[in-house]
């Protein structure tokens, strides 16, 4: 989509140059609606980018003011009369344009604020729901949902461009080198709820259950059918010990990205880079923590603050720390690694400042002991898991 011919008049010296093409040098200037027209354009270029309603305002008088030149001079135009006709259209479609690219902007920034959940700006005083940083917003908006790092840098090149359209008509005029480079970065977000429920962690006998594995998920990114994943997908201890991870720097096989939802329902699944990240799980969704685990035969072995959409901090880790130490009780949270942001390793029991108990010693085993097996399944699965089974009674 082309440039409208008038956004020239929309410039810095517009005004200048929309007088010398509707009027004749031996002419005077005496019709008031064109002087009109002649102090808006001189002020417009002066208005902020950023202050979008004066802009707006300031659009919406130009266009009516053209209108109204326009509908004086109908007769003329009809008789091919006015030579001033075509600037003054040209005007008019420019300033529709442009205000077209702002009333999408103001769509989009709406939209964005649907995704903030009331109170969830306050600090520590309110629900610690964690939102997505603001340059990864782009990414939940964007339909291809590439990601908000790349995307932000185009935002700005956008905000602080003469351009009248939307961003993401802005980012059909790229390059087509740069719009396939944005295309190896579109994360895949899991709006299928059966396949997300796969991914869902349940807690049973001090152990964390999940259906998913790295064959698991690489059908679902595959795009397979629901009943071929399915039919991978068994309900056993979580175990991330061979789960490759682009995530971690010097650590990359044996951790997984978690999220846990507003509802306290974890979510675990590999970290891919480009393809997978911690706003797969929820579409983008707010969150109330995010980070990378590490998990051994269903038990928990290290948590790892690292997540760079969410950028979850302190009081929403700990809000999900304590959730494994309501779910996982007999676990010695000392034993359990915990590495911050910028790599300090501690302990989770250091973390929830517990203090450390004696170990007590082993009961000898007795013969005959029935012993729980750990293929044994959960009794549950959590409520979103029922949806497994609805789709395989369906």
């Amino acid at each position: 989509m082309g440039e409208p011919r008038g956004a020239v008049y929309l410039r810095a010296g517009g005004a200048e140059q929309f007088r010398k093409d509707t009027a004749k040098h031996f002419a005077r200037r005496t019709n008031k609606t064109l002087l009109k027209i002649d102090a808006a354009l001189a002020s417009y270029p002066a208005l902020p980018r950023d202050e979008r309603t004066a802009r707006t305002k300031a659009l919406l008088a130009l266009i009516a003011l053209c209108d109204s030149w326009l509908s004086d001079k109908q007769t003329k135009i009809d008789h091919g009369e006015s030579f001033r006709a075509s600037a003054v259209q040209d005007l008019h479609e420019a300033a529709v344009s442009e205000l077209r690219g702002l009333q999408n902007w103001a769509k989009a920034k709406a939209a964005i604020q649907k995704l903030i959940p009331p109170g969830s700006l306050k600090n520590l005083g309110a629900a610690p729901l964690r939102i997505m940083q603001q340059e990864n917003w782009l990414e939940v908006l964007d339909q291809h949902h590439r990601r908000g790092q790349e995307l932000k840098t185009y935002f700005q090149q956008w905000e602080k461009s003469p351009e009248t359209c939307s961003f993401w008509e802005h980012l059909e005029k790229l390059a087509p080198a740069v719009k396939d480079d944005l295309a190896k970065v579109s994360v895949r977000y899991v709006d299928d709820l059966v396949f997300r429920a796969l991914f869902e962690v349940s807690f049973e006998r001090g152990q964390m259950w999940s259906r998913m594995s790295p064959i698991v998920q690489n059908m679902i990114m595959s795009r397979m059918s629901r009943s071929a994943v399915l039919h991978h997908a068994d309900l056993k201890p979580l175990d991330t010990s061979n789960w490759p991870s682009s995530a971690l720097r010097g650590m990359s096989t044996g951790w997984a990205a978690f999220v846990m939802s507003p509802q306290e329902v974890v979510y675990a699944g590999m970290h891919v880079g480009g393809l997978f990240h911690h706003s797969s799980f929820l579409s983008g969704a707010p969150v109330l923590a995010s980070g990378m685990m590490r998990v051994e035969n269903g038990r928990i072995r290290g948590i790892h603050e690292k997540n760079g959409h969410y950028r979850s901090q302190e009081v929403h880790l700990r809000t999900f720390l304590r959730h494994l130490q309501h779910n996982l009780p007999g676990t010695d949270w000392h034993d359990v690694e915990y590495i911050t942001f910028g790599g300090t390793p501690t302990t989770v029991g250091q973390q929830l400042g517990l203090a450390r108990k004696p170990k007590a010693p082993q009961p000898p085993s007795r013969a005959g002991r029935p012993a729980l097996s750990a293929k044994q399944p959960p009794r549950s699965g959590g409520n979103v898991q029922n949806l497994i089974q609805r789709f395989n009674n369906s």
